[in-house]
């Protein structure tokens, strides 16, 4: 199982109006894609010394094909959209990860 992370790091001030689009709007998109197998949107518990939130999403992969099919196929559309709609009031980052104790 590979797990593809995106951080999005925000002002409080946007917080609700970005949850609701993320749920509404943007999660339903990239699930169109059909290349992941679960996904999880998460609140990070720990607040920024500045007052900003950071939530993450979680996609998660059956193998490295589908992780770079959906990378090279459908998340650059998805990226565009996201900076379409945020700019830059939000910082993101992404990280890749592998179940422990499994061979990539």
């Amino acid at each position: 199982m590979i797990i593809y992370n995106t951080s999005y790091i925000l002002h409080s001030t946007i917080e609700n109006e970005f949850c609701k689009w993320m749920k509404d709007k943007f999660i339903p998109l990239i699930k169109e894609t059909g290349t992941f197998s679960q996904d999880y949107f998460c609140k990070v518990m720990v607040q920024q010394e500045d007052g900003s939130q950071t939530y993450s999403l979680q996609l998660f992969f059956k193998n490295k094909v589908q992780l770079d099919k959906y990378r090279n196929d459908f998340e650059p559309r998805c990226k565009s959209i996201f900076v379409a709609k945020y700019q830059t009031n939000i910082m993101t980052f992404s990280s890749t990860m592998f179940e422990h104790g499994e061979s990539h």
